[in-house]
């Protein structure tokens, strides 16, 4: 049974502060495959790294980061930590022989990642993924040969997403991806998993923190497992005698 790549969550982020340069080395360190990461652009258009719309999580006034300043952006307290760049992360992914998983958390930079990872000798060990088609279709004329990956899985209640998300082929034809990244409770859908598999696309599951449920996925086929503790699931995965049990 092939090993799945193992791609951390914002980095070792169960154990250090999300998408900083200290998870990401952590996750390095951990055995990750790949690092998920997730890409905003500041109102000076730098490209961050940076999960959230704004920093309400960090400072007691939230305010945009479309309206913040890379130096003002910079000057955040993380625990210790600060918003790194895009660069910043590529040059450590490059230095560290690890692949990025780019999310791309808004519409309209797609050409500038695709500029950054070619810049930093990326190209060949990156995915961009994003929820948004036309974000992705944007970095499918602007990079064709860089690999997408179409992201599934929010939690509304909308009918015409609970319909797209059970039968997501069509979704994953529009934007030519290359991959299919569905949230794990999505895979309870019988059959959706193996009718993606059977199409060729590649599968990384996100967000996997539980080591049965990881070997069940892999045991299924998957490519791929997004995970904040990607410590453990190489550790889980890398036994043997316990994987051999598990598929038993």
């Amino acid at each position: 049974m092939q090993m799945p790549a193992i791609i951390a969550h914002r980095g070792a982020s169960a154990e250090a502060q999300e998408n900083t340069l200290t998870a990401f080395a952590l996750a390095a360190d951990q055995g990750a495959t790949l690092w998920e990461i997730d890409v905003r652009r500041t109102g000076d258009g730098a490209l961050v790294v940076f999960h959230d719309e704004t920093t309400e999580r960090f400072e007691p006034i939230g305010r945009p980061l479309c309206a913040l300043t890379l130096g003002q952006l910079r000057r955040i307290d993380l625990g210790g930590e600060r918003v790194p760049t895009l660069d910043e992360v590529c040059a450590l992914a490059r230095e560290r022989g690890c692949g990025l998983n780019v999310e791309l958390k808004e519409v309209g930079y797609e050409e500038q990642v695709a500029y950054t990872l070619a810049r930093h000798g990326l190209y060949d060990q990156a995915i961009v993924s994003s929820f948004y088609d036309e974000a992705l279709l944007r970095l499918r004329a602007a990079a064709p040969a860089l690999p997408r990956g179409l992201l599934m899985g929010v939690q509304r209640l909308d009918p015409r997403i609970r319909w797209r998300e059970a039968r997501p082929l069509a979704a994953l034809r529009r934007v030519e991806a290359t991959a299919w990244h569905p949230h794990f409770r999505l895979l309870l859908i019988p059959g959706l998993l193996r009718s993606v598999l059977q199409a060729g696309y590649q599968v990384n599951v996100w967000t996997v923190n539980d080591g049965s449920l990881a070997r069940r996925l892999v045991a299924a086929g998957v490519s791929g497992l997004i995970t904040d503790i990607p410590g453990t699931l190489v550790a889980a995965l890398s036994n043997r005698d316990s994987f051999s049990r598990s598929l038993a």
